[in-house]
């Protein structure tokens, strides 16, 4: 009987000698064939694991291409490609460590954050002004146009433009639920002129 739990010793040794327990291995290191490895700097590819009497070793990305973490990859990632047929063009040339940036031709827009292609700009309709002007990677905001402001154009770039009392008048600009072009109503006797010089009401 005593003979079980010692033969159950004895095998549960042996199988740990020839199967050892997985090692932990530090920050920037990876385990291979039960050893902790070094990884590769951001920049460099895997060339071979280490050994127990060699290190990691590593080779420099080529021009064109990238890898921007600590790894084991065997192959480096390409450069992004700003097309000119997409309306896209090179904001920032990448290195060997980050990846080449795009952003759109004047007028356009990125379609997503990848910026992998272009769009127009959004325009402005009637009644509606630029709040923020379009970017490379961003579209125009529009607002309505508040009471005692007007717009009648389609812009990517106008705002919204006030209605000034005439000169000679005193009285107060009437309330305009739409404002895209002049007030639907004004008190009698109010002159009024958008600025510019784009014509007068009375």
């Amino acid at each position: 009987m005593v003979l079980l739990p010692l033969r159950c010793v004895f095998w549960g040794s042996l199988l740990t000698a020839v199967h050892p327990e997985r090692t932990a291995c530090r920050e920037k290191q990876y385990l291979i064939n039960s050893q902790c490895c070094n990884l590769c700097p951001p920049g460099e590819k895997l060339v071979n694991d280490c050994t127990k009497i060699t290190e990691t070793e590593c080779t420099r990305c080529k021009e064109g291409e990238f890898l921007g973490t600590w790894n084991t990859e065997r192959h480096c990632h390409q450069h992004k490609y700003c097309d000119p047929n997409l309306g896209l063009r090179v904001q920032r040339e990448g290195t060997s460590e980050t990846d080449t940036i795009c952003t759109c031709d004047e007028g356009l827009h990125c379609t997503n954050y990848a910026c992998e292609s272009c769009t127009l700009h959004s325009l402005c309709l009637p009644g509606l002004g630029v709040r923020q002007i379009a970017t490379g990677v961003s579209d125009t905001v529009c607002d309505p146009c508040p009471v005692g402001f007007f717009s009648n154009v389609s812009s990517a770039l106008e705002k919204c433009h006030p209605w000034t009392r005439f000169p000679t008048s005193d009285k107060s600009l009437g309330s305009d639920p739409h404002h895209d072009g002049d007030p639907a109503c004004c008190p009698v006797g109010v002159r009024l002129y958008q600025k510019g010089g784009q014509g007068a009401r009375e």
